[in-house]
């Protein structure tokens, strides 16, 4: 089930915060969410709030109504209070986040907290929607025609341009009523708006990837409002904001070349990927009908081929959970570099990072299946259409920031920062093209600010989006902060079980200690070493850590 559109009119005091959380699927009326509208999704709460489109304007124009979702304290001894959750993006869905993982994120903070989060502008259940298209067949068909990497062909810089343009151009008139209002600054405002519509004082907040940015903007914005916050995966706030973005790739190279393929050295695994990249170019693989991987059994319908882009973007999508899928991964390029391609298409299927056939007979039982493009509004917890919403509105003001020149020169800069993956982190800038919206409320600090507790930063050691500069950096804006070091590979820490960051982060939790700055916490497994099953789970905090490591494996 999910969230009914509010039909209620608000009302809202002289701040332009509404009074009442509004009716949902049950249809009953609250004053506050802290006396829940209705149950949902069998053991959680949810609600929604009216908020005011513009908040630089409160009291004029349209509104949005953010859908809300709580998950209570199971443990009231000691009660705490609610952490705000976001899962990242932009464009995570924060009611999906705590659906599927609301469970496992308190038991990690502790059981007397509630765990709550809301989707934000434009994403999911929360209204109005953001979307590029009227229904997912139709974002399936123009995915259809997606072209390679940057560097797979001459040229493909100006093909890439032209067709990311058409689609920005597609999707700006698509979510006109939200391009100028859906920036972090305004999501921020919305998560004071759900704290002083429960009744609170001051904040406590978990975000990570994106996260960061929407935690580190609110912190700078009420500093006063910070009661704990814990921010995991850091985006360099700097770079976000001012469009420059270089240094997010630090780790990236360095993190491919660990364990990409099996060989004895990095220089070694980069001649034989750098080989296997150069042959696809020229030959892509060529697979045929009925082709069968003879270990599962899996057969190829249709005639495929594997391009370099295909493959580039494997070993890309990898980097974020290395542990995950490197050995998996490591097994099919030593198969692509003998030019077998079924076990890569199995697994990109399975993955999807390949679309199965195209299907119009979805039914309710199998409306998630790879074979099925998932359904509006809980579409994805990383909506591409609302990731462009927020982050090419989010750039600076200047109109050629988003031109053809623009990226060229920076392209070249990330070429020489990154040249094995600069191609693949190239698309995270290139997906503005043409865009023209820009947010009308936009902070601009000051972010040199003492918080009412100080933040807990978390990095890991080798993060290929999210380095740990970029946690660094960040806490030299915020007073009397931590940076806590997670000496593990790919994309935040959850990904990676360490008892010590699990007890570090519940103990900041539940008492506001932080770790020592620059503590060190190392993972209980690696890759190519030995795995989950083999740990003794030997408490309440150590099943939560496994809990959070699914968690990410899902997201």
């Amino acid at each position: 089930m999910g969230l009914e559109q509010n039909k209620e009119v608000m009302h809202e005091d002289d701040t332009g915060v509404s009074k009442k959380m509004v009716r949902g699927l049950a249809g009953k009326h609250h004053p506050t969410f802290n006396r829940p509208a209705y149950k949902c999704y069998d053991d959680l709460e949810c609600s929604r709030l009216s908020v005011p489109l513009d908040w630089l304007k409160p009291s004029v124009g349209r509104r949005v109504v953010l859908a809300i979702v709580r998950r209570n304290a199971t443990d009231h001894t000691n009660y705490l209070g609610p952490i705000f959750v976001n899962p990242g993006g932009p464009g995570g869905s924060g009611v999906e986040w705590v659906i599927d993982g609301g469970k496992a994120l308190q038991a990690a903070a502790g059981k007397n907290h509630d765990i709550i989060s809301w989707d934000p502008r434009g994403v999911g259940a929360t209204t109005p929607s953001g979307h590029c298209w009227s229904n997912p067949q139709e974002a399936q068909i123009w995915e259809m025609g997606k072209l390679g990497l940057v560097n797979s062909h001459p040229g493909m810089l100006y093909d890439i341009y032209a067709r990311v343009s058409s689609l920005n151009a597609q999707c700006e008139n698509k979510m006109s009523e939200l391009t100028k209002y859906a920036g972090t600054t305004s999501v921020a405002r919305d998560m004071l708006a759900i704290s002083k519509a429960l009744g609170l004082d001051k904040v406590r907040f978990w975000g990570q990837s994106y996260g960061t940015v929407l935690g580190g903007t609110f912190a700078a914005m009420f500093p006063e409002k910070v009661e704990r916050m814990v921010l995991d995966g850091n985006v360099n706030l700097d770079e976000w904001y001012n469009g420059t973005s270089i240094h997010f790739t630090d780790s990236t190279d360095s993190v491919m070349l660990a364990c990409a393929f099996y060989a004895p050295s990095p220089a070694a695994i980069q001649d034989r990927l750098e080989s296997l990249y150069a042959r696809l170019r020229k030959h892509p693989i060529q697979v045929l009908p009925d082709s069968i991987n003879s270990t599962t059994g899996f057969s190829i319908p249709r005639p495929e081929i594997i391009t370099y882009s295909d493959v580039n973007y494997m070993v890309i999508y990898a980097l974020y959970q290395p542990r995950l899928f490197w050995p998996k991964e490591a097994q099919i390029l030593s198969e692509l570099d003998k030019g077998n391609g079924v076990p890569f298409l199995e697994y990109a299927i399975e993955r999807g990072h390949r679309q199965a056939p195209f299907s119009c007979s979805c039914d309710s039982e199998s409306q998630r299946s790879s074979n099925c493009p998932s359904t509006y509004p809980l579409d994805a917890i990383g909506n591409a259409d609302t990731d462009r919403l927020v982050h090419c509105s989010e750039a600076p003001r200047d109109p050629n920031y988003h031109s053809l020149s623009s990226l060229s020169s920076y392209l070249s800069k990330l070429k020489t920062q990154s040249p094995l993956s600069y191609s693949a982190m190239f698309e995270n800038r290139v997906s503005c093209a043409g865009w023209k919206s820009r947010n009308v409320w936009r902070f601009e600090g000051p972010w040199h600010v003492t918080p009412a507790h100080p933040i807990l930063f978390i990095g890991n050691t080798f993060d290929n989006i999210t380095p740990l500069t970029s946690a660094v950096y960040n806490a030299g804006y915020f007073a009397n902060s931590s940076v806590l070091v997670q000496n593990s590979y790919g994309h935040c820490s959850m990904g990676t079980p360490s008892r010590c960051t699990m007890e570090a982060r519940r103990r900041y939790f539940q008492t506001g200690e932080l770790p020592r700055n620059g503590t060190v916490c190392q993972p209980e497994v690696v890759p190519f070493g030995d795995e989950l099953d083999d740990l003794n789970v030997e408490s309440e905090l150590d099943k939560a850590m496994l809990d959070l490591v699914d968690l990410a494996k899902r997201f």
